[in-house]
């Protein structure tokens, strides 16, 4: 690093260095001082003094102000009419004044951005921070919602988005807060959250207002943040996935019945991970899914329960869905449960089983 700004300071330096000659020629076959273009070499000393170091601004108005002496440039080159001590001096002054305080100027602006940005930096670590805690609160509520299958979500959500041509920021907002997608869970009285049978019809449709009051929960949250913050997209995000992440391309999910294109493109990667998930987990009421068998029930829902290029891309990575499923199985040791930390990253941490390939085609 300390090379990189080294080697900049020496471009500068130079840029400086042959601008001043350059404008030295200007003003020397214009005719001399008497013309306006000794002018010029503001733009090198605020050039030097905005991007350069303390020595690099001094250099230049003190060369700028030599090239344009009393010595080396009559005040009239035709009739070599000399300048007089006092408009020389007076042009030094005047060089070495826009010098220092463009100086100054540039290194206040540098200082007051770089308080910013790290006022900024903490109160996004604040913010990461309680959601974080929102989130482990709600996963402590749900027995389904461990931290396996949190982070399983998150591979699954970065495999299948992997050969999907959206823009990189989007992927990533996806695997960040697909987490989230339960969150309104934390509102679901204990009595139906944790009941280890079936559920009732009525049970059910308690159940089903996790979706809104998640959705809702972030949506004030979303609210309450600019356009231009940074975590404004990641929130809009996870408040798509989490209202929506139940319903179905044929209209027979929930909250809304939305159909087709109608849904969030990250409800539907949710959509499909979750249930991918829950097929091959173990619950209370159900033993865990062969992976064959999964895929199967997931290719039939090709284009009413899943979307349909959701699905086709799933079909081309399936097999990476087993090898995670089985690293991270329910029980195993928890990563750290920072739902914001990349997944590769995450991946860094833990060494994924090698499964044949062959195995699940």
């Amino acid at each position: 690093m300390k090379d990189i700004k080294k080697m900049k300071q020496i471009h500068i330096f130079v840029a400086a260095f042959i601008s001043c000659l350059l404008f030295y020629g200007i003003v020397f076959w214009t005719g001399g001082t008497i013309y306006p273009f000794p002018h010029l070499f503001y733009l090198t000393i605020v050039f030097a003094s905005f991007y350069g170091n303390w020595f690099i601004t001094l250099f230049t108005a003190g060369f700028a102000s030599i090239l344009m002496s009393y010595w080396l440039m009559p005040i009239q080159i035709e009739d070599y009419m000399l300048q007089d001590h006092f408009s020389w001096l007076f042009r030094t002054m005047m060089f070495l004044f826009v010098a220092v305080i463009t100086k100054l100027s540039a290194d206040f602006i540098r200082n007051q951005r770089r308080i910013a940005m790290e006022n900024s930096e903490q109160i996004i670590a604040f913010q990461k921070a309680t959601f974080n805690g929102i989130l482990n609160l709600a996963e402590a509520r749900d027995p389904e919602t461990t931290g396996q299958h949190l982070e399983r979500l998150s591979y699954f959500a970065k495999i299948l988005l992997e050969n999907i041509p959206i823009p990189s920021a989007e992927k990533t907002h996806i695997i960040s807060t697909i987490a989230f997608h339960d969150i309104g869970k934390i509102a679901i009285p204990d009595e139906i959250l944790q009941k280890p049978g079936k559920l009732t019809d009525l049970e059910f449709e308690v159940i089903k207002d996790h979706a809104v009051i998640g959705g809702e929960l972030l949506r004030r949250i979303e609210e309450s943040l600019t356009d231009e913050d940074d975590l404004h997209e990641m929130i809009k995000t996870a408040r798509e996935l989490t209202y929506f992440h139940h319903e179905r391309p044929d209209g027979k999910g929930y909250p809304l019945g939305l159909k087709g294109d109608e849904i969030p493109f990250a409800a539907k990667v949710t959509a499909l991970c979750d249930v991918y998930d829950a097929l091959t987990s173990k619950r209370p009421y159900k033993g865990p899914i062969p992976h064959d068998q999964c895929v199967k029930i997931i290719q039939q829902g090709r284009g009413t329960q899943f979307d349909a290029e959701i699905v086709d891309q799933f079909m081309a990575v399936h097999c990476k869905f087993k090898e995670i499923a089985e690293t991270f199985k329910d029980g195993s040791i928890l990563l750290e449960k920072n739902i914001f930390l990349h997944t590769d990253e995450i991946i860094k941490n833990k060494k994924m089983k090698k499964v044949n390939k062959t195995s699940c085609i």
